[in-house]
């Protein structure tokens, strides 16, 4: 599953992003919840005025769903 790339960031600001990709990767939680909270993260960046919250919004969703498959087809 191919998902978009996160915004930019200063290279100094890179730990979250590994931070959120680690924790998505040793989650626990079900594949319904995992999807449920794309679904969520989707409206609220549906939501959003801002170009940069709603596109990193937009790309958390889509690893909550890269999780959801990996998890689904584990």
């Amino acid at each position: 599953m191919d998902v978009r790339p996160w915004p930019a960031l200063q290279d100094e600001d890179r730990w979250l992003v590994d931070a959120m990709e680690s924790r998505l990767r040793d989650s626990t939680q079900s594949v319904e919840k995992l999807r449920a909270r794309a679904q969520l993260l989707r409206a609220e960046a549906e939501q959003s005025d801002v170009k940069g919250i709603r596109d990193a919004t937009l790309a958390l969703a889509e690893r909550y769903e890269q999780a959801a498959s990996v998890r689904l087809s584990a």
